[in-house]
């Protein structure tokens, strides 16, 4: 597995929390949200929301890092506990818990999977991220299937909110138990990545989280050098 130093945590949280949280709306900059998670200081007055969403990095980098170490594999209660770190004060239903009602995303051409089919749709989409996993022979299959079924999981939502963020986190889980280092999917690109997912562009969106590997790459060698 990756060795995971606190410099590189540290840093790696920063930008997933800024990140994640801003594709989704969150105003922070990120230089805001390091001087909140790394600083200890609140630079401004702010939405109560908006500053739970990045503290929620806080807490879930530890989580991310003792159950990796631990080798946790992915399941249908360890989904349900990154849901609840990441949103917790953060949205309006319960973090946690599946939908009760169907949900919908914005200008999508497909309806999202059924509340009372979520917990066997997200069993199989386990189940068959493992497989493809476990069939790869090289880097580029391996983030091919965790771009694949990152696109599968945003049509499962399984949610009421913060399908994106856990998705997100999801895909950063995966690389680094595939012995990868992470794509952190930047804010600057947004439309880029909403687009490959909306279209389900598995080869534009594999190439995209290729490129930022390569990118992490040099973060991780600069750090931990």
């Amino acid at each position: 597995m990756i060795q995971l130093s606190d410099d590189y945590l540290d840093d790696l949280m920063v930008r997933m929390a800024h990140h994640s949280t801003a594709i989704e709306g969150n105003t922070l900059t990120q230089g805001e949200t390091k001087s909140i998670l790394i600083d200890g200081y609140i630079p401004r007055a702010m939405d109560m929301r908006e500053l739970h969403e990045v503290l929620n990095y806080k807490t879930f980098m530890p989580f991310l890092r003792d159950a990796l170490e631990s080798g946790r594999t992915l399941s249908l209660s360890l989904i349900r506990e990154m849901h609840k770190i990441l949103c917790h004060e953060a949205i309006g239903s319960v973090p946690g818990e599946f939908k009760k009602i169907p949900n919908v995303i914005l200008g999508a051409d497909f309806e999202t999977t059924p509340p009372y089919m979520v917990p066997a749709a997200l069993t199989d989409w386990i189940a068959n991220l493992a497989a493809q996993l476990s069939d790869a022979t090289d880097n580029h299959a391996r983030i091919e299937a965790i771009c694949r079924q990152h696109i599968a999981f945003e049509h499962i939502h399984p949610f009421p909110d913060g399908n994106g963020r856990v998705g997100r986190a999801l895909i950063v889980w995966s690389c680094l138990e595939s012995d990868m280092l992470p794509a952190v999917i930047p804010v600057e690109r947004r439309k880029e990545y909403i687009n490959d997912l909306n279209t389900e562009n598995l080869a534009a969106l594999t190439a995209f989280a290729e490129e930022l590997q390569r990118q992490e790459a040099k973060r991780y060698q600069a750090i931990c050098q």
